[in-house]
């Protein structure tokens, strides 16, 4: 199965969202009969704070991303996510190095990384590699397609606690202090995300 283009979109909540996740039923309904969307798309607002949110879509590609926005439906949408929105967001294009199964996890990790100086590309690069590769591609990563020194990571945990736990441990900590030498963590939360299938 090809690597989708995953739209991940970090939003202000509303208390509405925060105390029922099903009032945007109606939005992933629409959502689901686009073409090129592959659901179920996920939702979830931050465990460390829940006044922010988050959406993953996965797509085909980013055309079919842009061919719903640009769709005479799309208003319909943003319509049935008004009460879900609480003003500010942010939204984010990427392809991961592998599917993004930590998304289907009890708890997901995102991470944004911002690499200052460019000739560490390739550095970071492999440092996420190897870390990928340690969690059998649980956490997955790629560069934003807006801006290709933003990274987005994703990570699938059991809870907040293992990952807390594994990130402790020797060799992952001293790759993330070399990691965070190298780029700047601009974001870290986790959320329970709960999927939404659009049937």
């Amino acid at each position: 199965m090809p690597i989708p283009t995953t739209e991940l979109v970090i939003f202000d909540t509303t208390e509405a969202v925060r105390k029922d996740r099903s009032i945007l039923k109606p939005a992933f309904e629409l959502v689901s009969k686009f073409n090129g969307i592959q659901m179920p798309s996920y939702v979830g607002t931050q465990i460390e704070n829940p006044a922010k949110g988050c959406v993953f879509m996965n797509w085909d590609s980013l055309a079919h991303h842009q061919a719903m926005m640009a769709s005479p439906l799309y208003a319909t949408l943003l319509e049935h996510l008004k009460p879900a929105y609480g003003g500010w967001s942010k939204m984010y294009h990427v392809i991961f190095n592998a599917n993004p199964i930590a998304l289907q996890q009890p708890v997901t990790e995102v991470l944004l990384l911002t690499i200052e100086n460019p000739s560490n590309r390739t550095e970071v690069f492999d440092i996420l590699t190897k870390i990928s590769d340690s969690t059998k591609k649980m956490l997955v990563f790629g560069p934003s397609l807006e801006d290709k020194n933003v990274i987005i990571v994703v990570g699938g945990w059991k809870s907040v606690e293992a990952h807390w736990q594994m990130v402790a441990k020797p060799e992952p900590k001293a790759a993330l202090e070399r990691l965070y030498a190298l780029a700047n963590k601009d974001h870290l939360f986790h959320s329970a995300l709960t999927s939404f299938t659009g049937k």
